[in-house]
């Protein structure tokens, strides 16, 4: 594990805690001791090789503020709509397969151009409506597992 291997080499504590916690779930979304050195090892490599790939860059704040209200200013700002703490029940969908509205568990219905979901992944799997599932780019949530940390996913 990363843990291991950082004590195998003598390397402080503090690097861990400072540096290689952040990394290691920033890469697999766990901690230092549950994963292996290699991925960090093929992560630094594609760093070293990469113009730009020795910089590294933290939130300057806490995420609800750094991260989340930038982009709830964005949707707003371009005349869109931010519902918190509104469970998604069902995603309906067109004949065509396209998203007619959001079923949402108060009852509520949520009609729009483009949506956002915000949730972990193993709800977004459970959500997916059955004729989304065999689609090659929703296929490949199979593989996604969820964790308890922060995951971004932004296409």
């Amino acid at each position: 594990s990363v843990t291991e291997w950082m004590k195998k080499q003598g390397v402080p504590d503090r690097v861990n805690d400072e540096v290689f916690i952040a990394m290691s779930k920033a890469l697999n979304f766990i901690d230092p001791d549950e994963l292996s050195m290699q991925c960090i090892l093929i992560a630094l490599n594609r760093f070293l090789q990469e113009k730009h790939g020795s910089q590294m860059a933290f939130l300057d704040g806490n995420p609800p503020e750094r991260l989340c209200m930038p982009i709830v200013e964005h949707v707003l700002s371009l005349g869109g709509e931010v519902l918190l703490n509104s469970r998604i029940q069902k995603i309906e969908l067109d004949p065509d397969g396209t998203v007619k509205h959001l079923l949402l568990t108060s009852g509520e219905i949520i009609s729009g151009d483009v949506y956002v979901i915000a949730t972990p992944v193993d709800i977004l799997k459970l959500l997916l409506p059955n004729e989304w599932k065999g689609i090659s780019y929703f296929k490949k949530l199979e593989k996604l597992v969820g964790v308890p940390v922060i995951n971004v996913h932004i296409w």
